[in-house]
């Protein structure tokens, strides 16, 4: 049964790595999705490898996994955000004031759940144009991030 886990944990990497090489990459000629195998291959083996070591303890929360489906939405919006700012600059009409901004943030323990909490988070925010995660302070519980606009950024992750 483990050896069925194994395999099912490397396909099923090599299927998400394989799949992100060609959405990267926008084609998919030949030569391109050769690449994208035996490059998904060696990166799932090597995630197998770290896995093995205790290294990659992730546990994902449904709740936080469904809080993702909006950051499509969110990223659009915040690409709007980001091109009025930078006209309103472009004008003289209003400098671009960005800034850090700490913020609280259910960050958990050394936990895999809280790992994955974290990851999730952090990861649905770096895809918007107006916020950079920087860190996630777990003994304080907050989300330290940067904002281009920091009057259109919301007071959550993701």
């Amino acid at each position: 049964m483990a050896h069925v886990r194994t395999v099912l944990f490397v396909l099923l990497w090599w299927a998400a790595l394989f799949g992100w090489w060609l959405v990267l990459i926008g084609t998919n000629a030949g030569l391109e999705e050769i690449a994208a195998a035996c490059a998904a291959l060696l990166a799932a083996l090597l995630v197998e490898g770290i896995r093995r070591q205790g290294l990659l303890r992730y546990r994902f929360e449904a709740r936080w996994l469904a809080k993702t489906l909006k950051v499509p939405f969110k990223v659009v919006q915040e690409i709007v955000v980001v091109f009025w700012a930078l006209a309103l600059h472009m004008a003289g009409l209003r400098r671009v004031s960005s800034r850090y901004r700490a913020f609280a943030f259910p960050a958990g323990d050394d936990d895999p759940t809280s790992a994955g909490r974290r990851a999730v988070a952090s990861e649905a925010d770096a895809l918007s144009p107006n916020t950079l995660p920087v860190d996630i302070d777990c003994e304080r519980k907050v989300a330290l991030r940067h904002e281009l606009d920091p009057r259109r950024a919301s007071d959550e992750l993701p």
